[in-house]
């Protein structure tokens, strides 16, 4: 099929965070993607044939089958033994992934869907691929890793169940190599079941092996998984001295057998590919136990990522056991300091600025969830375009292909977490998990994109019943934060909530998880209870982290003078209208909001609750377009670029 992307802890009072994006009292975060490089190793079949690298795409070749698109229930038994090698896939269909099956579905009104899905099912499916390794592989370490599969997913190695992973937004790597054949002839069956339990999310969710797929090859002696991490510690004063501080640490493992003498080399290279900091460490014993090093390295006069230039440096991590490289890992980063001050507000590099920015759900309109690169920057060039600097990833963690879009394009990102703790806010959400895989899951969301300079602010969750109650919430929040700091301490740890229109009662649940916090983002509140938190909160910083949700449409302009004048029903001329009028009950009008925030030198930012949507959320208009900044590339007449400039009367309540 052809798609036409044309229309298709302690609190401080100040929070510094130095690297290629980060934040935090004395640290930073880094940079982005990683890949790593291994020799070349022909052979592989059923794989892309990008056999230098380390992780090599896995993404063509599979075969789907959909079982079930109302029910998660294998009805025939026809597919109970898919799992099996010897099953018989051969009618199934022929995929490539990124996969999503539910956009390929007619909308069906019934048990499980609903406006806010788009009305489009989930259910069962089965994926199956074959390949062959070669036996250069008999004593390399194999894995396969998903990017994100929605939602509850098993995979299977050559008959064996190998991993079971239910949350649908994080990603995960399974150990192939007990279970694999590395012979050049035996093949390996690779099954992965699916289901999506409707309802499982407010949003479209989309239903598959909806992100990337990876092969993994490393040499027994390698750089663990997430096992680089950079920082640029002490950036605005080393700056006024010329220079940054690059720290990296290296985790690294050595599973041959027994330990071995490993030096770790770590390079930086600027935009150019050209060498302008280097070290070796001292050979020192490495085993099955793992060791991790740090070494700081010193870069004259850094260019550093910002807004308007997102200059992106690279670091090189190479393994070398007995006199040869056995694992090179490549990791992007930038060099800045962010910081968030809850009087002064938001400053990246020392320049204070709003914060501009937009929820967006990871789907891609009529695209649907599979993610596609293209795709992607489109969307966030239109956002851009419009005067957007920021993106907050509603509600979940983003793809890796998002991370380096913003990345590139000088975005800086709030990483969220979750959308439901203990408590689901529908039947089948993550909920039923929670308790068992939150700690996993939001380790996984952090490692992944904690060397990302657009990355500024993690978030333990959305609107978060929870979050009201002393015996559920006030634990889950503790654990959360405590789950982010004990990897990265360089940015501020938020939370998005409507939980706080008045300032809490002390001693309450709202009370104390607003104090465990570093900055609270909150949703659609008035001005007067903004100015109450911040008089009751004097450590903490406040954004709006959702300030308005309405409806509109393009060119249609009615009724200035009315709120709330509802759809035009005229045949034909069927339209809300764009004059910031028609808003949802529990909002306040987009004008509003940017007063508010213009007016306010201590919030951080004022965020449309949506900026770019086809498939619409249960408050948008009765049809599957909805709400958002943008529709089918096209902005709404609400908002435009430069609206904050514009707006010049004082906001007091």
């Amino acid at each position: 099929m052809t798609i036409d992307l044309r229309f298709a802890a302690a609190k401080h009072a100040v929070w510094i965070g130095a690297l290629a994006m980060g934040i935090a009292p004395g640290g930073c975060a880094p940079g982005a993607r990683v890949s790593r490089t291994i020799p070349a190793t022909p052979g592989i079949t059923g794989a892309a044939a990008e056999i230098g690298n380390r992780s090599t795409d896995f993404g063509t070749g599979w075969k789907f089958a959909l079982v079930n698109a109302s029910d998660v229930r294998d009805t025939t038994g026809a597919h109970q033994r898919a799992y099996e090698p010897s099953y018989d896939s051969g009618a199934w269909r022929s995929v490539d992934v990124p996969h999503d099956w539910s956009i390929e579905l007619d909308p069906t009104p019934g048990p499980g869907t609903d406006s806010g899905t788009g009305f489009l099912q989930g259910g069962l499916g089965w994926y199956r691929k074959t390949f062959t390794l070669p036996r250069s592989l008999a004593n390399k370490k194999v894995s396969v890793e998903f990017d994100g599969i929605y939602m509850e997913s098993s995979v299977y190695v050559n008959g064996q169940l190998a991993a079971s992973h239910p949350y649908g937004y994080t990603g995960f790597r399974v150990d192939l190599t007990s279970k694999v054949h590395t012979d050049g002839v035996t093949p390996n069956v690779l099954a992965v079941r699916v289901q999506n339990h409707l309802p499982s999310s407010r949003w479209y969710s989309g239903s598959g092996i909806y992100r990337r797929v990876h092969l993994v090859v490393t040499d027994p002696v390698h750089v663990a998984r997430h096992g680089v991490f950079v920082t640029t510690p002490d950036l605005a004063r080393n700056l006024a001295s010329g220079f940054a501080v690059v720290r990296v640490r290296t985790s690294a493992v050595n599973e041959r057998g027994g330990k071995a003498p490993v030096s770790i080399v770590s390079t930086v290279e600027d935009g150019a590919g050209r060498t302008i900091a280097t070290h070796r460490s001292e050979p020192a014993d490495l085993g099955a136990e793992g060791r991790t090093d740090s070494v700081d390295l010193k870069i004259e006069r850094p260019t550093l990522w910002s807004f308007d230039e997102p200059y992106l440096y690279t670091l090189r991590t190479q393994l070398v056991a007995g006199g040869k490289v056995v694992d090179t890992e490549v990791t992007r980063f930038g060099v800045r300091w962010a910081t968030f001050s809850p009087t002064e507000g938001f400053s990246l590099n020392g320049a204070h600025t709003k914060l501009r920015g937009v929820n967006l759900h990871h789907d891609l309109g009529a695209l649907g969830a599979a993610v596609h690169r293209e795709a992607i920057v489109r969307q966030m060039r239109i956002m851009k375009s419009m005067g957007v600097n920021a993106l907050r990833t509603s509600h979940n963690p983003p793809s890796p292909e998002m991370l380096s879009v913003c990345e590139e394009m000088g975005i800086v990102m709030m990483v969220e977490a979750f959308d439901t703790w203990h408590t689901p806010k529908v039947d089948y959400d993550y909920g039923r998990y929670f308790d068992a895989h939150s700690d996993a899951d939001i380790a996984e969301m952090v490692h992944a994109a904690k060397n990302s300079p657009a990355v500024v602010l993690w978030s333990i969750g959305n609107e978060i019943p929870d979050s009201t109650s002393m015996e559920i919430g006030v634990p889950i929040a503790k654990r959360l934060i405590a789950d982010v700091k004990a990897i990265d301490t360089s940015r501020p740890v938020v939370i998005g909530s409507n939980y706080y229109h008045r300032v809490p009662e002390p001693g309450s649940a709202t009370d104390r998880v607003a104090q465990m916090l570093d900055g609270v983002g909150v949703n659609y509140n008035s001005a007067a209870a903004v100015d109450g938190l911040h008089a009751r909160y004097p450590n903490t910083f406040f954004f709006e982290s959702e300030s308005s949700s309405e409806t509109s449409t393009r060119g249609v302009y009615e009724n200035p003078e009315q709120l709330n004048t509802g759809e035009n029903q005229t045949p034909g001329k069927r339209g809300t209208s764009s004059y910031d009028n028609n808003l949802a009950r529990w909002t306040m009008s987009a004008e509003y909001g940017l007063k508010k925030d213009r007016d306010r030198k201590f919030l951080r930012r004022a965020i449309p609750v949506v900026g770019h949507r086809l498939h619409r959320r249960a408050d948008a208009v009765r049809r599957i377009s909805g709400e958002g900044l943008v529709l089918r590339g096209r902005r709404h007449g609400g908002l435009c670029q430069g609206c904050l400039s514009h707006l010049q009367e004082p906001m007091d309540a």
